[in-house]
This record gives structure tokens, sequence and C-alpha cells, in this order.
């Protein structure tokens, strides 16, 4: 094994990782021979990110000393864990706020360990207080272990902590020495005239007298009295669920009203430290995913590896299959009609059985400049090809451009794109009520275009979207909508 700039307690975890069978966890020992560690005092703590000469672990060497091996284990793994979560694209992509995703992220990952990881091999760091440094999934949540989900009910949360805070007059739980200012009253530390810190040569010691206020020593600055937090709880305490779910058993964490008020005080990091990437978040996922499967081409995705790895990386959606499920059921239907030739199924004498039909549907593809992106195009017409049906197929941006009706699938290779232009596509779906409107009806879009009046539209409507939900202002009812991730 070869690793340089490695402080002797990560080196023994990954040895331990690599060799004891006791602990059996060698797929993170051989992930971590494709980590570069680098040594930082100014980082305080711990930290991951990604650039274009790989993986990066950055570590303070103070921070470590203070810890025992076993908490050292469990940050070693949180790091890795980071590294291995998705999160980063998930949280760019969804447009999330950074410090919250931030939260919902740590408190998956930290559940995660403490659930599927040996507690003979980690142990939950801790700070001078002896505090639980992590954070853990509040024990109220109720909702499944998804960053999606659980960063959407935080935000609730945090809105109506924010809402609670404007409603409060006056806060029960300030520090008394201080008000809540969090700061030190210099005016009661005067000596014969001179502020605390003053020598008799005149001059403030160093570090005072630069205009920077010194933190309240009964609080430690928060402002807070008793270490509560501002609803006037424990800021500390059985906050956490317990991840082997057991619901009479907690998991000491900060409570959520104590970590937003952190967020809006700037702080909000607990164990480690969060920091950006240097390259595109594609490229990311690209070198991440390679070295996994490098491991997993080894046969070092055990089943105990998948079960966490399930957990930490979002699944990957069939959505041709939900497409073409659509399309069957919502937009061709089951078209049949009555025919001689083909005898009922019954086999009863006298009565005419039934034979499909091809079916006609109405298509409508967005040729704004914003669809014009990489293989935009070719995505969202696959979903489409099919050589049984007959196609009134509209191309639209502003306005609609082209006007063509397709009977055979090969029509579409012939095609060209008109437009190009700006995104207005209710003139288009006007089109399709003046004129096919007894047909039903698939929008090819990426979702950024105007609110769309649906309303007169007769038949059914299925969107498939590689952006976002399309906006609608009025409907029938009958539509559906199939948002795609960028990655698929």
């Amino acid at each position: 094994m070869i690793v340089k700039n490695i402080h002797e307690k990560l080196l023994n975890s990954i040895q331990t990782m690599l060799i004891d069978t006791r602990v059996n966890l060698p797929y993170y020992g051989e992930f971590n021979l494709h980590v570069n560690f680098h040594e930082q005092d100014s980082i305080g703590t711990c930290a991951v990110n990604v650039t274009s000469k790989g993986m990066n672990f950055f570590y303070s060497p103070k921070f470590l000393e203070d810890m025992s091996q076993k908490e050292v284990n469990f940050i070693t793994l949180h790091e890795d864990f980071h590294l291995l979560f998705n999160h980063p694209r998930r949280t760019i992509t969804g447009q999330y706020d950074h410090k919250l995703s931030n939260i919902a992220q740590d408190m998956i990952i930290n559940h995660v360990i403490w659930e599927d990881i040996s507690h003979n091999f980690v142990e939950i760091p801790k700070d001078k207080t002896g505090k639980n440094m992590a954070l853990f999934v509040p024990k109220e949540y109720t909702g499944k272990l998804i960053f999606e989900e659980l960063y959407e009910w935080l935000k609730e949360k945090k809105e109506e902590h924010q809402k609670m805070k404007k409603e409060q007059k006056s806060s029960k739980n300030e520090c008394q020495t201080c008000q809540g200012s969090g700061e030190k009253d210099k005016s009661k530390s005067q000596d014969s005239g001179k502020e605390e810190g003053q020598e008799s040569g005149g001059s403030p010691k160093e570090g005072e007298g630069d205009g920077q206020s010194e933190s309240c020593p009964d609080c430690g600055g928060s402002g807070k009295d008793n270490g509560k937090d501002s609803s006037g709880k424990p800021s500390y305490g059985p906050y956490g669920k317990n991840p082997n779910g057991k619901k009479d058993e907690t998991i000491d964490t900060w409570s959520t009203d104590q970590i937003f008020d952190d967020m809006e005080n700037g702080t909000g990091e607990y164990l480690d430290k969060h920091i950006g990437d240097d390259v595109p978040e594609e490229m990311r996922e690209a070198m991440v995913r390679d070295v996994m499967d490098r491991l997993a081409s080894r046969g070092l995705s055990a089943g105990n590896v998948e079960t966490t790895l399930n957990k930490l990386r979002k699944q990957r959606k069939d959505y041709l299959k939900e497409i073409k499920r659509s399309i069957a059921n919502e937009i061709f239907g089951n078209i049949k009609q009555k025919t001689i030739v083909k005898p009922n199924r019954r086999q009863i004498a006298g009565l005419k059985g039934t034979r499909k039909i091809k079916s006609k549907i109405n298509v409508i593809l967005d040729t704004s400049g914003s669809m014009g992106g990489q293989g935009t195009f070719e995505r969202v017409l696959s979903y489409v090809y099919r050589s049984d049906i007959e196609m009134n197929f509209i191309q639209g941006d502003t306005e609609v451009k082209w006007v063509e009706n397709f009977k055979k699938a090969k029509q579409l290779e012939t095609m060209k794109i008109q437009g190009l232009g700006g995104t207005v596509l209710q003139p288009s779906v006007d089109y399709v009520v003046d004129h096919y409107n007894d047909y039903n009806t698939v929008l090819l879009t990426d979702g950024y275009c105007d609110n769309l009046d649906l309303s007169k539209i007769k038949g059914r409507v299925l969107m498939i979207t590689v952006g976002v939900k399309v906006p609608i202002a009025r409907t029938n009812n009958k539509v559906k909508q199939i948002v795609l991730e960028n990655t698929h």
C-alpha cells in the first residue's frame, strides 16, 4: 500500500479496513488508496473535495490527535461517504440551499455509519465538552432516508423556526450578562478608568483595542442562557433518531432550532468542513464512478457494502420503462375495431371479433434555443419512436414553425429542426386545439416555457421534459408529466 503524507491514525484506520476480517471493510480501505491525503492545519478539522488531480482528503493533525482511534475511524468513513455520495450534483441540479444541503448530507451519512458499521470499529466523535460532534437525523422525521425528502422536511422546519423567531417579541433565554449580544461588556471591567487588558503604559494587550469585540465569557458568544436554543429548549439532547430503528431509544445531537440558529450566525459546520470541487459535477461523478467500478470488478462490493452504497447513492430510475408504459396506457390506449376477419376470443358463432388498429397522436416538439443542448432532441424524440403509429408532428418555439403528418417512423430520421428561438408553447397548444383535438398529445420540452392553458384540449396530454416541470395555468386534469434527470 502506497499512501503518502498521511497521519498515523488515518493510516491505522485504512490498514484496519484493508486487512481486519472482523471489521470486513476492504472496499472502503481500497477506496482510500485512490484518495490524495493533505495535511493542512488551517482546515481545523477534515474536509474532502475533487480536483483535476483526483479526490482529496484534507486534515488538521491537531484535530486528529485530540480524537481516539475509533473516532478517527468514524470521520474517515464520514469523508469517504461524502465522496461516494452523489449529493453535490443533486444539490446543484435541485437548486438547493448549500448550507441546508450540507446539514442534510451530514445527517444521512452519520446515520448510515452508525447503522451499518460495527461499533467495535467506530465511535461518534465528541468535542471538548463531551458532546457528539456529529449531526443525526431528527427523531421526529418520519420520511425515508433520502436526501431530497429530508432536505424538504428540514426546509419546512427552518421556515417554521424563522416564523417563530419573528413572532417572538423578546427572547426568554437571553444571556443575562450580555443581554443576548454575545459580546463582553467592557464597561464593567474598567480599572481606574482603563479598559480591561490595558496596562499601565496605556497600550492594549495583543488582540485587543483593534476594533474587534470579545465574546461574552458566560455564554461563549452565543447570546443564549444555560445552553438553550431560540425556542427555549436545551440546545443539545436526545434529539436524534436511533439508526437501528428502536423507537424508545434516541441519540444525542443538536436540536434543529440550534442548527438553524447556527446557520443564521454564519456557522453550521460541526464535524467537518464542506469545501467546493474544482471540476464540473459531471467530471466529479465520472471520477468517483470510475473508482467504484474498479473496486466492483475486483469483487469488493460485498452485500454489506452494496446495502450501504444504496443508501448513499440515488438509484437510477428506469424512465424509458415509465415513458413506454405511460404512452401505451395514457396516449395510445387500446384502440380496437370490430372485424369479421378475426373471430371473437370466446369462439361464439355469429359474433365479430376485434383487432387493434394503428394509433394517431399529436406530438409537439419544443424547438427553442434552450432545447438545443447536446443530444436533447435525440433524447426526447427517441421516446416516441414507434413504427405502428401515425403522428401529427408540430415544431414550435414562440410560434408554430412546422407541421407534418408522419405515417412511418423513418420519416423522423429526415426531419429538420425548425426554430431555436424563444420558448412560448401556447401557440402550438392552440394549433392542436384548432386542428387535431380528437387525438391525445405528447409534448417534448425542457420545461422552461410559458404557463400553458390546456383547458381546451379534449384528449390526454403526456409531457416529457428534460429540465423542469412545465408550468400549467389551466388544465382538464388529463395531464401527466415525466421529468428526466439530466444525467440520464
